[in-house]
């Protein structure tokens, strides 16, 4: 199972919508954008370029009103559980795994950012946590031809 279908299902984990406010602002930028490369005087290569500038950030600004962006929250402290990922070279697995069975998270992102991220990149760590270090989450994932499984 995914990690992110697991953070999902926590019930101490909160899954918030992004409010759309920035997008509504781009969008609204897009269309005064438009209106501008059809009134003031210029070229033609002026207008058009202008109205292609609009159109790609309407089109960014009705991605993130229809698609917002998901945050996850821990229920109990509001706090925003972040995504980080990290790289290594399958050799260093055991390596890897001793530094994730340590009791306090906070001291296990250092000892994983200390870490060397050189030779094939074949091991994936994906860990979910807090900025304090209350929650957290972890999955070693593999590299097989096209595609990261789950250790």
């Amino acid at each position: 199972m995914d990690l992110e279908e697991i953070i999902r299902h926590d019930p101490r984990i909160a899954t918030i919508k992004e409010k759309p406010y920035a997008s509504i602002f781009i969008l609204v930028a897009s269309a005064v954008c438009a209106h501008l490369s059809t009134t003031i005087p210029q070229n033609e290569n002026l207008g058009f370029s202008m109205m292609l500038f609009s159109t790609a950030i309407a089109i960014w600004g009705l991605k993130g009103i229809i698609w917002p962006r998901k945050h996850f929250i821990l229920k109990e402290t509001g706090e925003q559980v972040i995504r980080k990922e990290f790289f290594f070279d399958y050799a260093n697995v055991e390596q890897v795994k001793k530094c994730l069975n340590v009791q306090h998270p906070l001291s296990c992102l250092e000892r994983l950012h200390a870490m060397p991220q050189t030779g094939a990149l074949t091991l994936r760590v994906i860990i979910y946590t807090t900025h304090s270090g209350s929650y957290m989450q972890h999955q070693i994932q593999r590299y097989i031809p096209y595609e990261y499984v789950p250790l």
